[in-house]
């Protein structure tokens, strides 16, 4: 199995048979489908059931969110590739996976295209480059190879809007992973639900450190300062376990006394 398709669910069902129509309807073949229900009181549930396809596999039990569901999908999957779409995107065409499987992908741990946002009419940005490390992408834009999550990194949950911000900062600034970009619009990505009217503030407090511990090698020394004084700031009174964090903050303390 080349791709694994997790589609997170609560109360989806005017939204989900759009999302899956569009998978439905692909060139490329070589998927299956794993709805994560998080016990819907509607027909989400009777909608992915209908489907008539023994690649589409429905779970429904209760959860702590969507990157719980998330992470569950990704304990079930068989793909070698991963990709989580939420139940009100859909896929921009019928080309939108072979324009990506046709390349050479599997020499990457990461490999992502671009979306497509209605109401912005636009396509929502492009290839991730250093200088513009903050400015994060969209997981409805991204393939992630099964071997990247391996069995311990999983979507924070503590982040109930930005786990996946947390994820992309750890193979996009981390040399341990490779990734590529395709100029392919994968998506119409359906912004305007929870996350975009729902401060994380959790990962507000965290990202710094993120960034310090995923990108202290690859990120200029005046960034990485500006990113110690962030996280210090952000967190007044957090003992810092981090290796990476210790020695900026200290190093950060030690210069502001001379």
């Amino acid at each position: 199995m080349k791709l694994s398709i997790i589609i997170p669910t609560f109360n989806s069902s005017k939204v989900l048979g759009r999302a899956m129509d569009s998978i439905e309807c692909q060139t490329f073949a070589d998927w299956e489908v794993l709805i994560m229900d998080g016990v819907s009181a509607d027909d989400t549930i009777k909608i992915a059931q209908s489907y008539n396809d023994n690649r589409v596999r429905v779970y429904s039990e209760p959860d702590k969110g969507i990157y719980d569901a998330m992470n569950k999908g990704i304990d079930k999957a068989n793909g070698e590739w991963l990709y989580f779409m939420g139940s009100d995107d859909y896929l921009y065409n019928s080309q939108s996976l072979e324009k990506i499987f046709i390349n050479s992908v599997d020499g990457y741990d990461v490999v992502y295209g671009t979306v497509y946002a209605p109401h912005w009419e636009d396509r929502y940005k492009g290839e991730w480059k250093i200088e513009n490390y903050m400015d994060n992408r969209c997981h409805q834009a991204i393939f992630y190879k099964r071997s990247f999550f391996g069995k311990k990194v999983r979507y924070d949950t503590r982040f109930k809007v930005c786990a996946d911000s947390a994820i992309n900062l750890r193979w996009f600034l981390s040399p341990k992973f490779s990734s590529h970009y395709y100029p392919v619009v994968v998506a119409n990505y359906s912004d305007g639900g929870y996350s975009s009217h729902t401060i994380d503030n959790e990962f507000n407090k965290a990202q710094a450190g993120l960034i310090l511990k995923y990108g202290h090698s690859v990120l200029p020394i005046d960034e990485k300062k500006k990113m110690a004084w962030w996280y210090m700031s952000a967190n007044p009174e957090k003992k810092i376990n981090n290796l990476v964090l210790r020695i900026y903050v200290v190093y950060l303390r030690l210069i502001a006394k001379l």
